[in-house]
């Protein structure tokens, strides 16, 4: 049982060092956050929250962008069309940062790479051992 606690509190303070960078590098910004099925609570500030299915809707443009947990749910053809609508809402220079669990959207910095250079310049991807955050301005 030990194993298993120790385990709980090592993803609960990696969490809490990520959240902590985003809260840093979003705050003083106008923020849209979109939120998986199995998003955590956040104590990041934003400016307007939506869940995913409802980011169709958002007529306003943003400076920021927070997704989490939105990429592990969906196929590679869905998360295309995501990560575009989610740009439509996001002013051109805008700070951008999405988090998931690892093994969930992507698992190595190689495909986040991938998956987030042609979208935006200054990309930092973190991969930690449960979570992954990428960080960069949307072209």
């Amino acid at each position: 049982m030990a194993g298993w606690q120790d385990n709980l509190e090592k993803r609960r303070a990696e969490w809490k060092k990520l959240e902590y960078a985003m809260t840093d590098t979003l705050a003083g910004r106008r923020v849209l956050r979109v939120a998986g099925p199995r998003s955590p609570r956040l104590t990041t500030p934003v400016s307007k929250a939506v869940r995913q299915e409802e980011l169709s809707a958002v007529a306003e443009t943003f400076d920021a962008g927070l997704a989490c947990f939105c990429l592990g749910e969906l196929t590679p053809e869905q998360r295309a069309q995501f990560l575009h609508n989610w740009h439509a809402r996001l002013a051109s220079g805008a700070t951008v940062v999405m988090a998931d669990r690892r093994s969930e959207g992507c698992t190595t910095p190689v495909e986040l790479y991938d998956l987030f250079a042609p979208l935006g310049t200054a990309l930092d991807v973190q991969v930690g051992r449960t979570f992954w955050w990428v960080r960069y301005e949307r072209r």
